[in-house]
């Protein structure tokens, strides 16, 4: 195989984390957690869809070495930030809204015009 099949793998892990967050929501979550994980979906999505663009054109480093720093430290502030008008915060229904993001994000891409090459965030 010469070829890495990101469309398949994006589909997969987008798919696979999706049902994760799902299983999360009906077991642990409630409207505001799914309404959240919707729009963090939907977030993904456009974003990926805006600003992917393939490696080779841009030079840019892949999407993930990007995105994936920042969501890390927004995921471990989100709850401390939240925590004054909610109240409580539940993790994993927070963590599924972070992972629906990246979900979105990977379903855009293993979906999209780029869907079979490796792509990076650029404007």
């Amino acid at each position: 195989m010469k070829t890495v099949p990101y469309a398949g793998i994006r589909i997969v892990a987008g798919a696979l984390a999706a049902a994760w967050c799902a299983y999360v929501f009906v077991t642990e979550g409630g409207a505001l957690s799914d309404l959240a994980g919707i729009v963090f979906f939907a977030a993904g999505w456009v974003v990926a869809r805006r600003f992917g663009r393939p490696v080779g054109l841009s030079g840019a480093r892949p999407w993930l070495d990007t995105v994936l720093p920042i969501a890390l430290a927004a995921f471990a502030v989100a709850p401390a930030a939240l925590y004054p008008f909610l109240g409580q915060i539940a993790i994993a229904p927070t963590a599924a809204v972070f992972v629906l993001f990246f979900a979105g994000m990977s379903f855009s891409l293993g979906l999209g015009p780029y869907a079979n090459v490796k792509v990076a965030l650029a404007r």
